[in-house]
């Protein structure tokens, strides 16, 4: 029979200590930080409001060509000369060739609020399944009922963690498709439909930003409210005793 795999003193002094700072904090986590930030969050999407989409509408707008002679009272300047290179016109955007076309800066903003909070549940998340994982007691057979109880556990912290990592993905999505409208804009200017898209492609992902705070939100309430309910198994899930087998 293999003989048990021992440690050395200060490296097991080392993973104890670990485990139990990891306890500590997870402990923390669910019993204060969650129900805190359950709170903080609610307020917020509050704040977020369905009334006026139309504020967070920002769309580049062709500017309108000033015909010669037609520049009102303000003093007359030489109009550079007609390009006859090519024979299709286009109307100019606002800002001129080469500027910078601004992403929609209101959703530019809420998107830079909001990340930071998907980031932080991936990371608190991280700790609670850390410390659920550690509880886990060696495989045995029988009277199992509290480890599964462990492993449901782990499970769903680790669907949360995947579940927020993919919301970050979606911002660079967001930006990369209204990119591409906005190019076809300014190659495009006088097709209307590519501006109502682009108005269309904002509107979607402010309502899709409030529905990820809404899960943030609610992902803090589900797991605060899971791991109370089955704390006991959580952190004993075998039963020492045996006078119930009798």
């Amino acid at each position: 029979m293999a003989s048990p795999l021992k440690l050395e003193q200060d490296v097991q002094g080392k993973v104890d200590s670990f485990r139990a700072r990891i306890a500590q904090e997870a402990e923390d986590l669910v019993s204060t930080f969650f129900p805190q930030k359950l709170s903080e969050l609610d307020s917020r999407v509050q704040e977020l409001r369905l009334q006026d989409l139309s504020k967070i509408r920002s769309v580049p707008a062709p500017e309108t060509p000033v015909a010669p002679g037609t520049a009102g009272d303000g003093p007359k300047r030489d109009l550079p000369p007609p390009q006859t290179q090519s024979s299709n016109k286009v109307v100019a955007l606002p800002g001129g060739e080469g500027q910078l076309l601004r992403s929609n800066q209101h959703l530019v903003e809420l998107i830079e609020r909001v990340k930071p909070e998907i980031e932080l549940l991936r990371e608190k998340c991280n700790t609670v399944r850390m410390w659920v994982q550690l509880l886990i007691p060696k495989v045995e057979d029988g009277n199992n009922f509290g480890v599964s109880i462990q492993e449901d556990t782990v499970d769903q912290l680790w669907t949360v963690e995947s579940t927020a990592a993919s919301y970050l993905r979606r911002f660079s999505t967001y930006y990369n498709t209204r990119a591409k409208l906005v190019s076809k804009i300014v190659k495009y200017p006088q097709v209307e439909d590519y501006r109502r898209t682009v108005a269309e492609v904002d509107e979607n992902e402010y309502l899709s930003v409030r529905q990820i705070l809404l899960h943030v939100r609610n992902q803090y309430a589900t797991l605060h409210d899971v791991i109370l309910k089955n704390i006991e198994k959580i952190k004993t899930p075998r039963s020492t005793n045996t006078e119930n087998l009798y």
